[in-house]
């Protein structure tokens, strides 16, 4: 039993005009960056489609939305990824993906209405942390057993991940 070819697909015009703009405007940095990732897919895949199994061509030699679309991977590959993460349920941490206290790491630490910045001195094994305080223009302080604020927004006498700018 054989399957039929799919019809192929035609992209409309409003699409290819676009992918022609970005190529043409692209910086050659940002076309070096996009043929690196494709190159690095192609050797994930073995010089192989994923898909088709078909042997992938050179950048250079790619239809016109394959190279479009990997200059748009190149251009969103320092987009941060917290900001596209949806929240968790109502009451859970807000941690970025990957991210958990460590001694060293900066944070931020609510002292009434001031963000102070701090540094994670200890991880406690209950989840707190003890932290070198350092408000603005003041002397730092430790402060001991400080829990994470558990909504995105400061909470006081607690410490937070600074947020991604």
């Amino acid at each position: 039993m054989s399957t039929p070819n799919p019809t192929p697909y035609t992209p409309p015009a409003d699409i290819i005009t676009a992918a022609e703009s970005a190529l043409a405007t692209a910086r050659p940095d940002e076309l070096g960056r996009a043929t690196v990732l494709y190159t690095t897919y192609c050797g994930v895949t073995g010089g192989r489609s994923a898909v088709t199994g078909a042997e992938l061509p050179p950048f250079e030699k790619c239809p016109l939305l394959v190279r479009a679309a990997w200059l748009a991977v190149a251009l969103a590959i320092n987009t941060p990824v917290a900001s596209v993460v949806p929240p968790g349920p109502v009451g859970a941490p807000v941690v970025p993906p990957g991210q958990k206290p460590s001694v060293g790491r900066a944070v931020h630490y609510q002292d009434d209405a001031t963000v102070c910045a701090a540094d994670i001195t200890a991880v406690n094994p209950d989840g707190t942390v003890d932290l070198l305080v350092k408000p603005p223009r003041l002397l730092p302080w430790a402060a001991s057993n400080v829990s994470e604020a558990l909504t995105g927004a400061p909470l006081d006498n607690h410490w937070n991940w600074m947020p991604r700018v």
